[in-house]
């Protein structure tokens, strides 16, 4: 079974730290992260980060959104709407990654699967990935309408109709009265041959969205296809000015410049295509639509001026492909090889990742993780704390630094670093196992009780083990005894505990008062002595 960060975490902690000192060994503690203890109230957060949103202010949106999924990272919501703020900020990979990840330990959440199915439609460049994913959603929430929907419109793209049509009834099913879904069957009719049926579903959907501007905007649109496809650019130039009324998509300026161009009317096909590019300069479409018009007009420069702009948008977003599949196999080599203990391996995979997306900042903390395995320390102290300027009140960050700062005996900077960590989290097990250790470096057992203390009834064996050392430092031979008990509970038989018990008894052997016993000697007086 995968397991989670904490799992790692607390095989981290042991291998680093723990060996040596009470010589435990790595046992698997939790397996999901586990929610942690945040100043700011969760529900406060998220009405801030969507107040930021609503204004347009995305980075603040992000950050809010980002600490929400640090103290929440099982949060569903959590995911999604810092997934959205960062494609909203232009990090779309750095969304797939996140995405990509959250989804290995959550395989069924629905809107993760399908915002990360559309990325990886439209950024990754993978459609057989998102089709697959969109299909995955459609199976576990068959009542949500926007998987069918999303899922039609990429076979349309596609041009396989025949598949189009069958979600788009799957769709409609669902939401009978949405004019989009409507437009969109008469759409994939005419494509099929169907104009009879195309016409009769253009009327209902036209209908249907008088009472709805920005869906008439989308049935508008693809009417006005419709009709040009179906040789009347006059008609669908009326539909395609309707859409531009409503909004001034890129998408409105193209396809009436397609009508336009087969008018002849290419000086306003020209001007459509260029403020389609003005307003959405990544699309290629236009620019090759304005090589033929200018090719036909004898204009060769400027046919050459939008060739190699084709050219070069063809080629970047080639490019952009090949870095969003690179970096999605980067990241699931490097989780695979970091879950299995080959941490050497694992690095070389998530330095890739952030040396192609610096700001993916999850890799950062994995990165030390690794670096602190193979005896990087540096490294892994300079990965933890770029970690940490991304998710400064991280609770895993504060206490990965903290332990690897104990183990290179710097305990000065490491205990406000592990007293964060369990300020932010109480529930950090690992964090407060080793701030007990330095504090019984330091002959601290009272410190050392008082941080292990609250956690008495944890199932661990370790934290009873470092509970029972704290007592015994102190003198408290029962309840050393009692902590020892308990690590015996949890792993009968164990030898580790065993010879703690055996030490403690001996110790308290050693402390009790000697028998005394009374010896005669003979001399020149008669002596009594008490021995």
């Amino acid at each position: 079974m995968i397991r989670g960060r904490r799992t790692l975490f607390a095989d981290f902690a042991v291998t680093i730290l723990f060996v040596g000192c009470l010589r435990v060994s790595a046992e698997a503690q939790t397996a999901k992260a586990r929610s942690q203890a945040r100043s700011t109230p969760s529900t406060q957060q998220i009405q801030l980060g969507r107040t930021y949103g609503e204004r347009g202010d995305w980075r603040n949106a992000e950050r809010e959104f980002r600490e929400y999924r640090n103290g929440h990272p099982d949060s569903v919501e959590g995911i999604v709407l810092h997934a959205e703020s960062l494609i909203q900020i232009g990090q779309p990979f750095d969304a797939a990654l996140e995405l990509q990840k959250f989804l290995q330990s959550h395989p069924d959440a629905v809107r993760p699967l399908e915002l990360h199915a559309s990325l990886s439609s439209d950024v990754l460049g993978d459609l057989p990935l998102a089709q697959m994913e969109l299909k995955k959603v459609t199976r576990l929430a068959p009542q949500d309408a926007g998987p069918w929907k999303a899922l039609a419109q990429m076979y349309i793209d596609r041009e396989d109709m025949k598949s189009a049509l069958e979600a788009l009834q799957s769709a409609e099913k669902v939401v009978p009265q949405d004019p989009v879904v409507v437009a969109s069957l008469a759409y994939v009719y005419g494509e099929i041959g169907q104009p009879q049926k195309a016409a009769a579903q253009f009327d209902k959907a036209l209908r249907m969205a008088k009472s709805s501007p920005k869906d008439g905007a989308l049935v508008q649109m693809l009417h006005g296809r419709f009709l040009l496809e179906d040789g009347e650019p006059e008609a669908s130039i009326e539909s395609f000015n309707a859409v531009l009324k409503i909004e001034h998509y890129a998408q409105g300026y193209y396809w009436r410049a397609r009508a336009y161009q087969q008018l002849a009317n290419y000086a306003a096909a020209e001007t459509d295509a260029l403020e389609c590019i003005r307003i959405d300069p990544a699309a290629k479409e236009a620019p090759l639509l304005l090589v033929g018009i200018y090719r036909r007009e004898g204009k060769a420069d400027k046919a050459q001026e939008y060739a190699d702009m084709v050219t070069r948008l063809s080629d970047e977003k080639e490019a952009q492909q090949v870095k969003g599949r690179k970096l999605r196999n980067d990241l699931g080599e490097a989780e695979r090889l970091l879950l299995s203990g080959n941490f050497a391996e694992a690095a070389t995979h998530y330095e890739s990742i952030v040396a192609f997306l610096p700001t993916y900042y999850e890799a950062y903390f994995d990165l030390g993780m690794c670096y602190a395995q193979t005896g990087r320390g540096a490294e892994a102290e300079a990965a933890f704390r770029k970690y940490l300027g991304f998710q400064p009140v991280s609770s895993d960050g504060r206490a990965a630094l903290g332990i690897l700062l104990l183990s290179q005996g710097r305990g000065t900077e490491a205990v406000p670093e592990l007293e964060q960590a369990i300020q932010i989290d109480p529930t950090l097990i690992e964090a407060r196992k080793a701030l007990a250790m330095e504090y019984l470096r330091e002959s601290q057992p009272k410190s050392a009780i008082a941080i292990l203390q609250s956690q008495s009834k944890v199932p661990d064996k370790d934290l009873q083990l470092i509970t029972a050392q704290a007592y015994l430092q102190s003198g408290q031979f029962p309840a050393a005894l009692r902590s020892v008990e308990r690590a015996l509970a949890i792993a009968p038989g164990d030898p580790q505990s065993l010879e703690m018990k055996e030490q403690i008894l001996a110790q308290q052997r050693e402390s009790l008062p000697k028998a005394h016993s009374q010896i005669w000697i003979y001399g020149p007086e008669l002596l009594l002595l008490t021995v």
